[in-house]
């Protein structure tokens, strides 16, 4: 049989390669579209409670009610990029599930799609004819086999469910994972073409400058990307002094004021649009940054400010260390892993960012959901594919003459396949368990029954009120504070929640929950804090909707190991308990 040795052969090849891989990516984003599509309920499997905060809020922006979900308060518990994205769909008129809907499938074809159909891309490049990998010459027929082995691989990894669901989610991931993907695409350098430039800072200022408008995409797409940009700044920078010394020495053209302007072009557009939104919100909302981060901020003790330094000092070591190699005469050469070395040393900044990502939201942020870990989930998949493409290398290369290369292949398929095969189909049970989906299930007949059999003025309050506020089309104040007001988060510092809910006349609490005898014992204690004990004694249950739960929730006061009875409760506040009492300062709601 023939082998590829020449530009064209290889060439062609890595046109095979591209296409199995691609083929994987439409294959995975055309069949969680049918889900989604042909599922009634198939909208509450792939969201959180807080993606219909997102949908609430862009509902009211495009009814002209401002920035805010309650139609009370203004908040900013958001990110721009994507709650821009989300108010399209209103301003045609589409709403509740049929909205919600829309959005998923934007995400599922452009967010997750784009993600993959780029990452793709990218792998094919780093493989090209996989003479890199195997490091000899192979049969045509060894090469499309190997394609076809990474792509079955590839397949069974991200059509995994709990990947998809990472970004895909009705949340901001949904449309930074492109984002985050094509970035790593135009910065990363395929080790099969050492005549691109590999550089930031030695490239024209057209690609300078597109560079820019996508980092300042990324930080409307997700604000944490400002880390990103941190980590980028210092090795841009670290990579000017380099290429100034090695001119000093004679070893490049590149001047200090080529430096100096090539960091211009990169940076100031960022820096503008960071600056510009910090401003931005202080005037409007009263706060520079979103209201959620600052609910969420865990307090920095002692051993807090530890673990964040030992992983700030991580982060910086893996930088440096990447950085040297990349700049370095054995720049990303690896014995074993020579694809998957590469991409890690080529994009030590974006290793470096993900590290902080990490340390910033176990250490200074009091949630962890699975959406903040967007961009380190997209390295992984990214780096794994390599790192299977490095062994099936290494299988080929080492094979016996003569012996088929299916044979050789197999057990690499087994090894990987098998056990991503069993995790796809552990996370599908999980993905339709209808205990799973009963708690959103809930909520939305909750707001559809508040909707249909409630005043349209009626204030509510709930911890989870995504949902509930969605589909209640009610003024449903969310008082864990994650999307209220500026105000309402000074209320929780200083203790002062009761006054701020009385002035708001808070007239009915709906949430779900334990239920003791008839009762939840999180809005009895709640009405009592705001009215009293008679009010809570007189406040009465006019609707309950029960529903067995196995997942996890931030209310009811249960432990998630096994299916959970619970209920949603809606109270209505006994007549004339409700509003303000004397004394109380309502100017402070404002």
């Amino acid at each position: 049989m023939p082998e590829l040795g020449d530009n064209g052969d290889n060439a062609t090849a890595a046109r095979f390669t591209r296409r199995a891989l691609l083929g994987a990516a439409a294959l995975t984003v055309m069949g969680w579209v049918v889900v989604l599509l042909v599922w009634h309920d198939g909208v509450f499997a792939f969201t959180f409670d807080d993606a219909f905060y997102y949908f609430g809020i862009a509902r009211n922006i495009a009814a002209g009610h401002g920035s805010t979900f309650d139609r009370l308060n203004d908040t900013n518990g958001y990110h721009p990029l994507w709650m821009a994205l989300s108010v399209v769909p209103f301003a045609f008129g589409l709403d509740d599930m049929g909205a919600a809907r829309a959005l998923l499938v934007f995400q599922l074809v452009v967010g997750w799609g784009g993600a993959l159909v780029i990452s793709a891309t990218l792998v094919s490049r780093f493989v090209a004819g996989w003479s890199r990998a195997t490091r000899t010459p192979l049969p045509t027929a060894a090469r499309r086999g190997a394609s076809l082995t990474l792509a079955a691989v590839f397949l069974l990894l991200i059509a995994n469910p709990f990947i998809m669901k990472a970004f895909v989610n009705g949340l901001e991931s949904g449309i930074a994972v492109a984002l985050y993907a094509l970035l790593l695409l135009v910065a990363v350098r395929s080790p099969a073409d050492p005549d691109r430039a590999q550089g930031w800072i030695d490239r024209s200022s057209r690609w300078h400058l597109g560079v820019s408008g996508l980092l300042a995409l990324l930080f409307l797409a997700r604000t944490d990307a400002v880390i990103l940009l941190g980590c980028l700044g210092l090795w841009c920078l670290a990579e000017g002094v380099t290429l100034v010394r090695a001119r000093a020495a004679g070893a490049a053209r590149v001047s200090g004021p080529h430096v100096a302007r090539a960091l211009v072009e990169l940076f100031t557009l960022p820096a503008v649009v960071l600056v510009g939104y910090l401003l931005a919100n202080n005037a409007a909302f009263g706060t520079p940054v979103q209201i959620s981060g600052l609910v969420k901020r865990a307090p920095l003790d002692a051993a807090a400010l530890a673990i964040l330094s030992v992983l700030v000092l991580a982060a910086g070591a893996l930088g440096r260390h990447t950085f040297r190699r990349a700049h370095g005469r054995k720049a990303s050469r690896s014995a074993r892993f020579p694809l998957a070395g590469a991409f890690v040393v080529q994009s030590g900044w974006y290793a470096a960012f993900c590290v902080l990502v990490v340390g910033y939201y176990n250490v200074a942020q009091t949630q962890q959901w699975l959406w903040y870990y967007c961009p380190i989930l997209l390295y992984l998949v990214v780096l794994m594919t390599l790192a299977v493409a490095d062994i099936i290398g290494v299988a080929l290369a080492g094979a016996p003459a003569g012996r088929a290369a299916g044979r050789t292949l197999a057990p690499v398929l087994a090894i990987f396949g098998l056990p991503l095969l069993l995790g796809f189909g552990y996370e599908l049970s999980l993905f339709t368990d209808p205990t799973l989906l009963s708690i959103q299930v809930a909520n939305r007949d909750a707001g559809a029954w508040l909707r249909a059999n409630t005043p349209e003025d009626a204030v509510f309050a709930s911890w989870d009120a995504g949902v509930v506020g969605y589909f209640s089309h009610r003024q449903v104040i969310n008082i864990d504070g994650v999307v209220n007001s500026k105000a309402y988060y000074e209320a929780m510092r200083h203790g002062t929640v009761p006054v701020f809910l009385r002035c708001e006349h808070l007239g009915f609490v709906v949430n779900h929950g334990t239920d003791v005898g008839g009762n939840d014992p999180d809005i009895v204690k709640l009405i009592t804090d705001v009215y009293g004990a008679d009010a809570a004694r007189d406040a009465q249950v006019i609707e309950r909707l029960p529903f067995t739960y196995s997942g996890t929730s931030n209310t009811g006061g249960f432990e998630p190991s096994g299916p959970h009875e619970l209920v949603v409760h809606v109270y209505q506040m006994p007549g004339g308990a409700t509003g303000p009492r004397p004394g109380d300062d309502c100017t402070v709601t404002r």
